[in-house]
């Protein structure tokens, strides 16, 4: 008797099971894949989303916008706006407009991280501009605006000059002591999207960028990586030679003197030649150990302009005050703070172009 009741039970659960579990058909709900803020005169936030629209013929994806105090108040707003339920798993990028940003962001991060459907990989990017409009770019197109931004930011971090950066990584360096976070620009330029360059943090609040063409440089400084993309270095005779960075590595020293730390930074560097273009005009043979030099003192210039203006604008992405706490226990970082602006920096280069083909 028990055995068959059991069997009963074991049945109805069965042909029952899929009403006892919540299920999230996919017309049936608003799945965000982008969100975007921006700074509102009224003294408060413009939170937009991107949702995709599933249909048989075609796919689009539909903005809405609305003015709120917090991400969580938008969201409110937003959902009286919708015949759908609105969820967070699928969010693939966070937008953040430059006026706001350089208000600070933490709140609507913070929003975002305790969030226990939303992944640590969510890209993050400031605007140069509004967020509001970059979302709404493709919006009557069928291609899917969160999805082209994300894989746009992934693939320039995996295989160009664009350091590798996410929710996590931006959390981590904004707790981090010694270091200031930085993220990706893009920018509306008449109807594309284009990454523009970087901006760094002094905590969260934007205080300066560069542009692409300096990137290169900070991503090379910033740790080992794989590939860098390329560079273009237009030496001081006007020769012109385009590399690819197949590996890089910087090492940094610290050494304590008169109380005071001082860096060294040791850049290894492997390449390989994509194009040269004499200032002669005319056939020349590339040589390789010339050249070599050449550039490795168009890099340490490069790189101590970088950290001239890291400086003088007060924010540390390159993580040098959390370096020197490494290597002395007896750190401060309030002591630390009054140092970093004078800081001594030397940048020591050392480029190999492994492959140069054939030169006309």
């Amino acid at each position: 008797m028990v055995n068959r009741t059991a069997l009963w039970m074991f049945v109805i659960l069965l042909l029952s099971g899929c009403s006892l579990l919540p299920t999230n058909i996919v017309n049936e709900v608003g799945m965000i894949q982008a969100v975007g803020y921006d700074f509102a005169d009224e003294g408060g936030i413009i939170g937009s989303v991107a949702i995709p629209i599933f249909k048989k013929d075609k796919s689009s994806t539909e903005v809405k916008s609305a003015f709120g105090h917090s991400s969580k108040e938008i969201r409110t707003k937003l959902t009286t706006e919708t015949h759908f339920r609105l969820v967070s798993g699928q969010l693939r990028i966070a937008l953040y407009g430059k006026d706001l940003a350089e208000r600070g962001i933490n709140d609507i991060i913070d929003t975002l991280n305790r969030d226990p459907f939303i992944g640590s990989i969510v890209q993050l990017a400031i605007v140069d501009g509004e967020a509001k409009d970059v979302l709404n770019l493709n919006k009557d197109k069928n291609d899917n605006i969160s999805i082209y931004l994300q894989e746009m930011l992934d693939q320039n971090m995996e295989f160009g000059q664009l350091p590798k950066t996410n929710l996590q990584t931006f959390l981590f360096q904004l707790f981090q002591i010694g270091q200031d976070p930085y993220l990706p620009i893009i920018k509306n330029v008449n109807g594309s999207i284009r990454i523009t360059g970087m901006a760094f943090f002094k905590y969260d609040k934007y205080i300066t960028s560069i542009p692409m063409e300096d990137v290169y440089i900070f991503k090379t400084l910033l740790k080992k990586n794989r590939s860098n993309g390329q560079q273009t270095f237009m030496l001081e005779n006007g020769d012109k030679v385009v590399l690819e960075t197949l590996y890089s590595n910087p090492e940094y020293k610290v050494k304590i003197v008169h109380g005071r730390p001082e860096f060294t930074i040791n850049l290894k560097m492997s390449t390989k030649l994509q194009e040269f273009s004499s200032s002669k005009k005319q056939r020349q043979s590339f040589d390789k150990k010339k050249y070599q030099k050449e550039v490795e003192q168009e890099v340490e210039k490069k790189a101590v302009t970088l950290l001239t203006q890291f400086k003088e604008q007060l924010v540390d992405p390159l993580g040098l005050g959390a370096k020197y706490k490494e290597h002395f226990r007896a750190f401060d970082e309030k002591q630390w703070d009054m140092y970093y602006p004078e800081v001594k920096v030397s940048v020591k280069a050392n480029v190999e172009i492994q492959q140069t083909g054939t030169i006309d």
